[in-house]
């Protein structure tokens, strides 16, 4: 609903265009100026168009290693896109209607999101830099103020809470461990 109001305002205050409004394309463009943001708001509209956003979420989550939902409230398209664009690649982050959040889900490792599919949420995908996507999300929700951040992640078929995502995203990556652990096996005398 808040994001309803969000896109009303934007009617009013900036001059937009959608393209393929009336067509199958689930994005929504806003121009303000030089600036052009893209927010991919992945609702369809028709059965078609459901299953195809639907696809896209469950061929997402197979290369995914964590999953985090970030409450919308109180959050603007050129803060997404600021989101966005921080990641680091393999990362990403989607509006995705909690409904067809669901179905993706259904039946995988990572139903046990379930519980946090409530209210408007923004979904992080992290594929592989855990640390840096999660140290990405921590700065931006610094830098935009947004209280609460992280709703709830998931990780290997567990659901945690804000602060072991956090937590999660504080321990030392792969190549860190393997880096520490040659370390380690260096400074052994033989």
């Amino acid at each position: 609903l808040r994001l309803t109001v969000f896109l009303l305002s934007a009617v009013v205050s900036h001059s937009f265009s959608v393209p393929g409004m009336f067509a199958s394309s689930p994005h929504l463009t806003l121009n303000s100026g030089k600036n052009r943001m893209t927010l991919n708001i992945q609702m369809g509209k028709t059965r078609l168009e459901k299953e195809g956003i639907v696809d896209r979420v469950d061929q997402r989550l197979l290369s995914t290693q964590l999953l985090f939902s970030v409450k919308l409230d109180n959050i603007n398209v050129a803060a997404i896109s600021k989101l966005r664009n921080s990641l680091p690649t393999g990362s990403n982050a989607m509006v995705v209607k909690n409904t067809l959040m669901k179905r993706a889900t259904a039946g995988t490792s990572w139903d046990v999101s379930s519980p946090i599919c409530k209210g408007s949420n923004l979904w992080v995908f992290i594929d592989s830099d855990i640390k840096g996507s999660v140290k990405a999300f921590t700065e931006w929700a610094k830098a935009n103020k947004k209280e609460g951040g992280i709703a709830g992640g998931v990780l290997d078929g567990v659901l945690y809470d804000s602060k072991d995502v956090v937590a999660i995203g504080d321990l030392p990556s792969k190549p860190e461990l393997m880096a520490q652990l040659a370390g380690a096996l260096h400074g052994v005398p033989a």
